[in-house]
């Protein structure tokens, strides 16, 4: 009996951790996220206007230098405008002059690995921000969602073979 109490008192305290956080663990390969992204590109974060409190409860844009797409941007787009998980557990942070391998969503359609995620959002101590330079209010650009557990990941030794895979990927895949 004490150790099914022990038991049940364990099940309780990771499901109260998993609530409180994003709880995904190191990005999984390429494969496992590529499918679902609206785009997946290698690019360098080169503006982000996160306000340093080390909170989610912000709006926060980052804009992205595009080195190399492999699925949903044509060869004209240099730029991409990414939400990091604003307002939720789940926000991610890129540091600027970083590359990173950007798998995006539509916000609509998160992340399939969400299984593991609680997403708690929290708009209510939100300060306001300037736009962005060359983030034009009335024409605004498509902002992808790429918060933790997105598969994004910053560029090292290690991502080359899933650049590799998704160089192959790309040459099979239908034209955006």
């Amino acid at each position: 009996m004490r150790r099914l109490f022990v038991g049940a008192l364990l099940l309780l305290f990771v499901g109260a951790i998993r609530s409180f956080g994003c709880f995904c663990g190191p990005p999984g390969p390429a494969s496992q996220y590529v499918e679902h992204a609206r785009v997946v590109f290698v690019g360098k974060a080169v503006f982000n206007d996160d306000d340093g409190s080390k909170k989610f409860t912000q709006k926060t844009l980052v804009r992205f230098q595009v080195e190399e797409s492999y699925k949903g941007l044509g060869p004209e787009v240099h730029d991409v405008w990414v939400d990091p998980g604003s307002f939720t557990s789940c926000y991610a942070l890129y540091r600027v002059g970083d590359r990173y391998l950007v798998f995006g969503y539509d916000k609509a359609t998160p992340p399939r690995d969400t299984a593991s995620i609680t997403v708690t959002r929290d708009k209510g101590q939100s300060n306001s921000k300037p736009v962005p330079p060359g983030f034009d209010l009335k024409n605004p650009p498509k902002v992808y969602w790429a918060p933790e557990c997105s598969g994004t990941r910053i560029v090292a030794a290690q991502t080359d073979s899933e650049i590799n895979y998704l160089r192959k990927y790309k040459k099979v895949a239908p034209a955006p």
